[in-house]
């Protein structure tokens, strides 16, 4: 199990890889994700919110051609 700074890391050298996604794909696999989700969960629009909210940072980065 990766703690939080295991998961920066990761992150950074994904891209630095060439590993990331374009934005629209991200997007898509961030509905899946919430798809996937267990609606009865205590957590679950926590969890919905918190991946809306990396969705929408995707969806302006792109829109402003920051991730292009």
């Amino acid at each position: 199990m990766m703690n939080r700074t295991d998961v920066m890391v990761a992150v950074v050298n994904t891209a630095e890889l060439g590993g990331a996604f374009p934005p629209d794909e991200a997007i898509s696999h961030i509905a899946a994700m919430i798809d996937r989700l267990n609606v009865l969960s205590d957590t679950y629009r926590r969890d919905a919110a918190l991946l809306l909210g990396i969705g929408a940072t995707i969806w302006t980065l792109a829109k402003d051609g920051s991730a292009l």
